[in-house]
């Protein structure tokens, strides 16, 4: 793995436990921002695709024939492997309609172990799941990074409603994905031939998820949401199907839980408008305005909501939007 992505993960623990010791809390989106500006990017490199002739086609008939069947379906681990390697598909038959939602269907019905639970959640956590070529310009690696991420967000829903059949390292699993937060930057939607790329709105997802968990302490809820919204406003390029609608529930769900995580909202929400006043000059490019209106919709969506805390709405109602 790129030692540049080592040092970010390693950041991210001590920015994180730091949080947790009180030691940062005021300084913690500009030290999280520093860490993103100075991400170095790679140049395109080969990408591994998994072979879709290798049977898999064959075994998600298999595995529909087991589930529809009237006893309790099982798949091996093997079988489970074969299919995880399949979210990498760039064939979104083979990707989304075909091992996506099977994986879901099984793991509705119960089909999985409490072993092969804690299998998957560890597969979709590792490096090579999570940040396959996401230093690199937009490249196919998206779809196994969005796949893994969304399963991964299904399994900790999954996970709220039956704590007792796996588990998960809290600390772990927050570094990795404040990790991924602060890497990707492909903000693709559907791509013509391909499907979904939606690593965004997987990522949302995901954090919906763990904003239901009681397994994270608010410190770590706190964390996540003030990465996301570093990296949400240094994206480049536009989301524009439909990604900012689900952010917005995201946030509007999160600060109605506590005045913790309403008042760092609204400290970031008005830090993010002294910058976007300091560099009024930089949207003369397709880079600013894409971050302006990015910027807009997301708020947009958060103003459309009629339980945004009454504390936000003002403050969006009252502020002036310098480039308006």
């Amino acid at each position: 793995m790129d030692e540049q992505i080592k040092t970010v993960q390693q950041d991210i623990r001590d920015l994180n436990a730091q949080l947790h010791q009180g030691e940062v809390y005021q300084s913690l989106g500009s030290r999280l921002g520093r860490l993103m500006d100075n991400v170095h990017r790679r140049r395109r490199t080969a990408i591994a695709l998994p072979d879709d002739q290798d049977g898999v086609v064959d075994l998600l008939d298999s595995v529909h024939q087991r589930l529809a069947a009237d006893s309790p379906a099982e798949v091996t681990l093997a079988e489970l492997d074969q299919l995880l390697q399949h979210l990498r598909s760039t064939d979104p038959r083979v990707r989304y309609t075909g091992v996506h939602f099977t994986l879901y269907d099984a793991l509705e019905a119960g089909t999985f172990t409490p072993e092969q639970l804690q299998w998957l959640v560890t597969q979709l956590l590792r490096d090579q799941c999570l940040f396959d070529h996401i230093l690199e310009p937009a490249n196919q690696a998206v779809f196994g990074r969005s796949a893994a991420v969304s399963f991964l967000a299904t399994l900790i829903h999954y996970h709220n409603d039956h704590t007792a059949l796996f588990t998960f390292e809290a600390d772990h699993l927050v570094a990795q994905v404040a990790t991924y937060i602060c890497l990707e930057t492909d903000t693709r939607g559907f791509i013509n031939g391909q499907g979904w790329a939606h690593a965004f709105t997987s990522l949302t997802a995901l954090l919906s998820a763990l904003n239901d968990s009681n397994v994270l302490p608010r410190a770590d809820k706190l964390f996540l949401m003030t990465v996301f919204l570093e990296r949400f406003k240094r994206l480049t390029t536009p989301l524009i199907y439909g990604e900012t609608d689900r952010m917005g529930n995201y946030l509007v769900a999160l600060t109605n839980r506590h005045p913790l995580y309403e008042d760092a909202c609204i400290a970031a929400l008005k830090q993010w408008r002294r910058q976007v006043a300091m560099r009024r000059r930089s949207t003369e490019t397709a880079a600013g305005w894409n971050r302006y209106y990015n910027r807009q919709r997301l708020l947009d969506a958060m103003q459309l909501h009629r339980d945004l805390s009454t504390r936000i709405r003002t403050y969006l109602n009252a502020a002036i939007d310098f480039l308006a």
